[in-house]
């Protein structure tokens, strides 16, 4: 065959791509609402473009994955706002250190501020959300339909909405930053169908439904179940919104009304409680008990024999994993990044070390 029918001449080759990447700059244009000369001077950093128009571009070409990082002329400031609940609370407390902690390896135009909301006044966090002085909102919040319409007006408004450690998918939230809940959910039920000594009702503990979050562990924790060992029947499904007092009176109560029960998942933080309940009935030691995150009380729990295991959600990894996809958002970077969904770590007694660290979980024997 004749060379010249079997290879595009050498012009035709070299200006296909070039071709596309005019095409493409057009888009950019139309989408940013531009002329292609302001695509082309924000784009090769020649100046004369009002700052804002500049970010218009840039949001353009990266919404139509054009690789182009943000000048940095047009870097004026980032403000980040991070909205969570019960920074007393031990997860709280780790999610909140761990966002102090990005936020002080951050370029100094970047700010990230957090605030804390009472969770149980979704109104009122819905009117923190529509109060935010922020580029961008990462929140922990209920599916409440107060919050998923504060977080609609303010996507609307150009303001992108992270979901961390529970999920808003109702929302037209940028991403979910967090496990898989569900998946979380079915492996405390892979557990307890094969470290329960004999067939009998178990009990799950959660925050509340209108958590996602908790929601998708119970389902997964049912559904596992079922899989795994049908002869573990749940029994009750509790919500005691994470409250010590009321999740122990339910957990009492729960275990006089069966008292044959092999098994407790607590899907939320409340395990002290869990833990008063069952040294109330004889059964600390004796009943399978799951629960969720590490801290000191939970390491405390397992090295004692009263937990029988933990599954750690890694908040340290959500904060940081949160940060990142809202720099890449903004242009501060055009690095791939990791995917938003964390891995869960397993604790057990034998991978605990003696003396957890207050700051963050108790690292693992390697």
């Amino acid at each position: 065959m004749n060379e010249d029918l079997r290879k595009p001449a050498r012009g035709a080759a070299a200006s296909r791509p070039a071709a596309r990447l005019k095409a493409k700059l057009a888009d950019v244009a139309r989408l940013a609402g531009v002329g292609s000369a302001t695509v082309d001077r924000v784009l090769n950093e020649r100046g004369n473009v009002a700052p804002e128009t500049a970010r218009k571009v840039i949001d353009a070409a990266r919404q139509l994955k054009l690789p182009r990082s943000l000048p940095v002329p047009y870097r004026r400031g980032l403000r980040l706002d991070v909205i969570l609940t019960r920074p007393e609370t031990p997860f709280f407390e780790r999610l909140n250190r761990a966002f102090i902690r990005v936020a002080a390896t951050l370029d100094h135009s970047v700010i990230v501020q957090r605030s804390f909301v009472d969770e149980s006044r979704p109104r009122q966090v819905a009117e923190r959300i529509l109060a935010t002085n922020g580029h961008a909102l990462v929140i922990y919040g209920q599916e409440d339909p107060a919050v998923i319409e504060a977080a609609a007006t303010v996507t609307a408004g150009g303001i992108p909405v992270v979901a961390i450690v529970s999920d808003l998918p109702t929302s037209p939230r940028l991403a979910y930053v967090g496990i898989n809940h569900y998946s979380a959910g079915r492996t405390a039920a892979f557990f307890m169908a094969r470290l329960a000594a004999r067939a009998g009702p178990v009990l799950a503990l959660c925050h509340s439904f209108q958590y996602r979050a908790h929601a998708d562990r119970i389902s997964g924790f049912r559904d596992g179940l079922v899989d795994h060992n049908p002869d573990l029947a749940l029994g009750e499904i509790l919500q005691g919104r994470d409250e010590q007092v009321l999740s122990e009176q339910l957990v009492a109560e729960a275990l006089r009304r069966a008292p044959g029960t092999v098994g407790i998942y607590n899907a939320g933080g409340a395990n002290r409680a869990v833990e008063r309940a069952l040294a109330a009935r004889g059964l600390a030691g004796r009943a399978v008990f799951i629960g969720h995150e590490l801290n000191l009380h939970s390491a405390r729990m397992l090295a004692e024999g009263v937990m029988t295991l933990a599954i750690d959600q890694n908040p340290e990894e959500q904060a940081r994993r949160a940060i990142e996809l809202l720099l890449r958002r903004f242009g501060y970077h055009d690095a791939a990044g990791e995917p938003n969904e964390v891995p869960f770590t397993i604790y057990s007694p034998e991978n605990l070390v003696d003396r957890p660290d207050s700051d963050g979980p108790p690292p693992a024997r390697r």
